[in-house]
């Protein structure tokens, strides 16, 4: 069973990231892949950080998750919000999802 982590369009993701290390290490430049360099190094094997801006807006969010990642019914599937809650649910197909 993987866990999709369904995080916020990328360039939220870097100013997220670049405000953070601003913080910790003032006056350093931030690498313009930090946050694709960061996503490599934090997800251990069945977990997939997937940003908004890498699914289609024309399918079903589980279709979408199926077809571009091999989500399948079963894995787990966190929807991020910057400075929100966050909401998980579980797949139970390709066409719906049911809450967790």
């Amino acid at each position: 069973m993987a866990t999709f982590y369904l995080l916020p369009p990328r360039a939220c993701l870097d100013d997220a990231l670049a405000a953070f290390l601003g913080k910790l290490l003032p006056g350093l430049p931030v690498p313009a892949d930090a946050w694709d360099r960061l996503a490599e190094r934090v997800a251990p094997p069945g977990v997939y950080l997937v940003s908004r801006d890498d699914l289609p807006d024309t399918t079903s969010l589980p279709a979408a998750l199926a077809d571009g990642f091999g989500a399948e019914p079963g894995d787990r599937v966190v929807e991020v919000a910057l400075g929100g809650a966050s909401r998980g649910w579980v797949l139970t197909g390709v066409s719906g999802a049911a809450a967790a």
